[in-house]
């Protein structure tokens, strides 16, 4: 099989060495250092896109490390080849002294491009991040979401074999963000390969071939993208029922509290955390909030996110002051048309004048509506769609 990578029974960790003895000992007592990387191994071939997903610390920032060559594995080989470009840290080798057009010059040079080919794209590059003027203003005057441009612009326009992307997509506004996705398509065409690292499953599907599902360092699914994404949703499911089991715990955040919280349409089965819908129920839920202190101008919102964290319903109670003590409140939303899938409640109080946030909770209940998980959109509406007589 022709691969332009090779992963094979790589386990890696962060911190010294133990001598010998001593790593027996604490192999022995269940403790030392925990490994970030565990036994994997994977290839990916030439021209393909594989998307590396999972959570938190799972691993995923480790392997794109190693791959770039930035720390060696403790066991294991990792193989590259050709040349590759990290699009780690987009930010990374930007002087803030210098304009975005000498940064893209100095990065050039730090890439190994020739003063020449520089001089050649500077105009594709100034282009392709849009920010006319500020491209021959000191990076330090620029915002993150400028700087996070000119780092991407610069990076897509390397000549590599293999791009290294760590959640570099969000950049900008919708049209760079859709000029960014379109920009890697173009790549992948022209037969680079791509390890592409997001939390986004929009994204994933669009771009990925295969997905790499890590947990806990390990390989948890090697293979076809919409079979690993519901992989991966059902490894969120099962943090969320562990965390929701665990019943609330009363964190106080700005003297604000979240004592209570649950269903009451529809309820949970017996042994169940979450309530299963179908598309076009009602839901309700309630909560309860203890307060330090008086809370003025105070505005509630509850949301409802879907596995990406994109809110799909969002409501929001203005009280004009909330007094000390326990409050409780009951949020319904009727006909909840959403398509099948995973959901997750968030809460969160803001006050004052300004809106200032006081308290933020998330997730804190989750629910499931039952159907083809495989859905696409957001909503599930009811639809004639049929051939004009």
């Amino acid at each position: 099989m022709n691969t332009v990578i090779d992963v094979v029974g790589v386990w890696k960790r962060y911190g010294p060495p133990l001598p010998a003895f001593l790593a027996a000992l604490a192999r022995w007592r269940g403790g030392g250092l925990p490994w970030a990387l565990q036994d994997l191994s994977f290839h990916a071939r030439p021209g393909e896109t594989l998307g590396i997903i999972g959570r938190n610390g799972a691993g995923k920032s480790t392997l794109l490390k190693l791959l770039a060559g930035v720390t060696p594995p403790n066991r294991g080989s990792v193989r590259v080849e050709g040349r590759i470009f990290p699009m780690i840290e987009l930010n990374a080798g930007i002087h803030q002294d210098l304009t975005g057009r000498e940064n893209v010059r100095l990065l050039g040079a730090v890439m190994g491009l020739g003063r020449r080919e520089v001089i050649r794209r500077m105009g594709e590059i100034e282009e392709f991040c849009g920010l006319g003027a500020w491209f021959d203003r000191p990076v330090r005057m620029y915002s993150s979401g400028m700087l996070a441009r000119l780092g991407f612009a610069a990076g897509a326009h390397v000549e590599a074999d293999v791009l290294l992307m760590d959640e570099v997509m969000a950049v900008g506004d919708i049209n760079f963000h859709n000029r960014c996705l379109q920009h890697l398509e173009e790549v992948r065409a022209r037969g680079r390969t791509i390890l592409f690292v997001s939390h986004a499953m929009p994204r994933i599907r669009r771009l990925c071939d295969r997905v790499l599902v890590l947990e806990g360092g390990r390989a948890l699914f090697l293979g076809a993208t919409e079979e690993g994404i519901g992989v991966y949703d059902e490894v969120l499911r099962r943090a969320r029922q562990r965390g929701e089991a665990a019943g609330v715990a009363s964190l106080t955040e700005n003297g604000v509290a979240l004592t209570d919280i649950a269903w009451l349409e529809p309820r949970p089965a017996p042994g169940e955390v979450a309530p299963v819908l179908q598309p076009g129920d009602d839901v309700a839920l309630r909560f309860t909030l203890r307060v330090d202190q008086p809370l003025e101008l105070a505005t509630l919102n509850v949301a409802l996110e879907d596995m990406e964290a994109v809110s799909v319903v969002w409501s929001a109670l203005q009280q004009p002051r909330l007094e000390p003590g326990l409050c409780s409140f009951q949020v319904r939303w009727k006909g909840l048309r959403l398509r099948p899938g995973e959901y997750a409640v968030r809460l969160g109080v803001v006050a004052g004048a300004l809106g200032q946030k006081i308290f933020r909770r998330n997730p804190a209940l989750t629910l499931r509506i039952a159907g083809d998980s495989h859905t696409l959109g957001v909503c599930a509406p009811e639809t004639e769609f049929a051939p004009e007589a």
